[in-house]
């Protein structure tokens, strides 16, 4: 008997109707932090900006559901784009139009009909992914994979369950090192071949390959010789397969971790970088024989950690798709319980830590937030510095720990911004997926509308694993 229970049943989502009714329509000076802020317009520039890229290169995008773990995202995309970017973890924009979408309440429902769970699966969600994969219907969900005893994992599930062929990826290990097979290894020859013995089981679809290791990267030329590495990795591999599935169809290369995705934009404003050119021309060399797919997760919000890499340039006078902090869609409001003029170096408290913020560094500054130059009162002018890495003047949060944030000045004291008990400031978080996933839902501003800083909508984040 299967003991399995729906994640709906697990993890069960706040009510989206009531959510809504307690923050639509409310300044944000009135809400109460801490809270998670999403600024709608920039997602559209920053979504609009990887599709024109895609579109430009006649590839497929694949979106990584990480940060936007959400239902619905009014406004996002226009009607028009959808029949080329599926959706949520859709594949092949252009050139799947089975996708299918209503309009109801003046929201946009999508029904996904290209999925990928997006790392080898354990074992003990594969009865809950077939059911997945039943109600999405056939060749709606695909599998990664980087060792051939997966495969027998995956032939134990009853057909009733998961009807075959199941859909497959095989994950490549361009450097990261995190999870996948080395390209031309012996793991890698393992699973193509036992794969080759189980077709009447499984239908290889292609070969993924996350660069993780590109949020270390620091100039546009390092993200685009990464995402060069990527798709040849991929190559090699996927020639090991000999380039086809079993019904002769071209295998899917997709490759691409938001600063590698986010490089191949410069390539539309290019001109004749003789880099971005060469990438160019591999990847209209490698749509020869093989299908190419960018895929990225953090690229609608971005994000302290995404500037860092540089993957575009940071100056409107090097390039129309430059990044700076005006690309940034996720803050995070805090309000200030406490402050220390008197120590060595001015700080304050705010209730916001680990929790909220996340811990993962950043190697740009050395702290675990920013405080942005927004401020609760709009008839106060702007007072002090933003830190940025060219002046490293102004407030970060220096300390952290589970519920606390300490903020600490940087920089000389004569610009300091004065922080009083009960200020509400607003933070760009070091990383946002991690970051987002404390909070149940996102307050949803937008600053092209006619004011700035009253929620316009809520979307509630989905939950479980």
């Amino acid at each position: 008997m299967s003991n399995f229970l729906p994640s709906s049943w697990l993890y069960p989502n706040t009510t989206e109707a009531a959510v809504k009714q307690q923050f639509i329509g409310c300044h944000l000076k009135d809400i109460n932090p801490p809270a998670a802020v999403i600024d709608a317009a920039v997602v559209r520039r920053n979504c609009g900006t990887m599709l024109e890229a895609v579109k430009h290169l006649d590839i497929g995008f694949r979106a990584h559901v990480k940060t936007h773990k959400v239902g619905r995202s009014k406004g996002v995309f226009d009607r028009k784009d959808l029949n080329e970017l599926e959706a949520n973890g859709a594949t092949r924009p252009h050139k799947s139009p089975s996708f299918k979408s209503v309009t109801r309440s003046k929201m946009l429902l999508i029904h996904i009909s290209k999925m990928l769970y997006g790392m080898p699966p354990p074992p003990s969600s594969l009865q809950r992914l077939g059911a997945l994969a039943k109600q999405l219907g056939p060749e709606s969900l695909s599998v990664l994979l980087d060792h051939p005893d997966t495969i027998d994992h995956l032939r134990q599930v009853s057909s009733s369950v998961w009807s075959k062929p199941i859909h497959l990826f095989i994950k490549v290990d361009t450097g990261y090192h995190r999870a996948g097979a080395e390209p031309q290894s012996s793991r890698m020859k393992a699973i193509i071949e036992k794969l080759e013995s189980n077709k009447d089981h499984f239908l290889l679809q292609g070969f993924y390959s996350h660069m993780g290791h590109s949020y270390g990267f620091s100039s546009p030329a390092e993200a685009l010789d990464g995402l060069v590495a990527e798709i040849t990795g991929a190559a090699e591999a996927a020639a090991m397969a000999g380039g086809k599935d079993v019904a002769s169809k071209r295998l899917i290369i997709t490759v691409g971790a938001t600063p590698t995705a986010t490089a191949a934009q410069n390539i539309l404003a290019g001109g004749t970088d003789a880099r971005a050119q060469m990438v160019k021309r591999v990847i209209q060399q490698m749509k020869e024989d093989y299908e190419i797919e960018l895929h990225a997760g953090v690229y609608p919000i971005l994000d302290l950690q995404q500037l860092a890499t540089r993957a575009r340039p940071s100056t409107q006078e090097e390039v129309s798709t430059y990044l700076s902090t005006a690309s940034l869609g996720l803050r995070i409001l805090v309000e200030v319980s406490s402050v220390y003029d008197d120590r060595e170096k001015p700080q304050a408290l705010i209730a916001a830590g680990t929790l909220a913020l996340g811990r993962e560094p950043c190697k740009s500054y050395p702290g675990w937030g920013v405080v942005t130059s927004w401020q609760d009162n709009s008839s106060s002018p702007a007072s002090g510095p933003v830190y940025g890495e060219e002046d490293r003047t102004g407030w970060i949060v220096g300390k952290i720990s589970q519920e606390h944030g300490i903020l600490t000045w940087e920089g000389q004291e004569q610009s300091m911004r004065r922080l009083k008990i009960g200020d509400k400031l607003m933070l760009w978080p070091n990383h946002a997926c991690v970051a987002g996933s404390g909070f149940g839902w996102y307050l949803i501003v937008d600053s092209e509308s006619e004011d700035p800083d009253v929620v316009q909508d809520v979307w509630v984040r989905w939950r479980g694993w």
